[in-house]
């Protein structure tokens, strides 16, 4: 009976844990210098995407997330994409368990200049330096 009921405790302690480290992070996210800097990684990550010149396209992505809410916000982002890709990349969303893998194959001219200028802006960044080489807000 105290097996059980210690094994009950330790589960609402994770989950309370869990709570505490989404609302952290829905907090960093709600930063104006987080909302900046994601903004910036994502336009720099197009302009890089147009030099690279991607002319064939293939492939299948699976994937699943336990929390439905978690999906949706997922889904809301591959919806955004999903015009430009639903002839070439195959999406299948599955809910339940929590994985992803997948199989594409990108066809196009990419050269390693434009990578290492890509590079160059995102560490030019000073908000993308501290998050990215000494590990965010936590160290991790």
């Amino acid at each position: 009976m105290r097996d059980t009921i210690n094994k009950w405790i330790d589960f609402f302690r994770d989950k309370v844990r869990s709570l505490k480290e989404i609302q952290a992070l829905l907090k960093e996210l709600g930063k104006d210098e987080t909302r900046e800097m994601i903004a910036f990684v994502l336009m720099e990550g197009l302009r890089f995407l147009k030099t690279c010149r991607i002319r064939k396209a293939k492939g299948s992505i699976y994937f699943s997330i336990e929390d439905p809410a978690t999906m949706g916000q997922v889904l809301e982002g591959v919806a955004l994409v999903y015009p430009f890709i639903q002839d070439k990349i195959t999406l299948v969303p599955e809910f339940g368990d929590s994985y992803y893998y997948g199989d594409i194959c990108l066809e196009g001219k990419i050269r390693l200049i434009h990578l290492l200028i890509l590079l160059i802006r995102l560490l030019r960044n000073r908000a993308f330096r501290r998050l990215v080489l000494k590990g965010g807000k936590h160290g991790k």
